[in-house]
């Protein structure tokens, strides 16, 4: 999976917020705040990732074990599914 190119990450007044871009401007009903694992996630999503990948990214770097990292991938990635961010 990958994220899709129509939205940025900006920080604004030090929250993570994901920014549409293009006619997506239009179709977004709110602001799309993210937490630093979601940021984590964002980030990686810039290249073609799996979620064992991505599990493994999140545990290493926030030094949890892979079930809890895992369960934080999933959510964050159900999220923006719903969403239509990724591909």
């Amino acid at each position: 999976m990958k994220r899709k190119a129509d939205f940025i990450m900006q920080n604004v007044g030090g929250e993570n917020l994901l920014v549409p871009l293009g006619a997506q401007v239009m179709d977004l009903n709110g602001i799309i705040t993210l937490n630093n694992t979601g940021v984590c996630v964002w980030e990686l999503l810039a290249q073609e990732c799996s979620l064992d990948e991505l599990t493994a990214a999140v545990a290493e770097r926030f030094d949890v074990p892979p079930e809890r990292a895992r369960a934080d991938a999933q959510t964050f990635l159900d999220k923006i599914a719903k969403m239509g961010l990724i591909e």
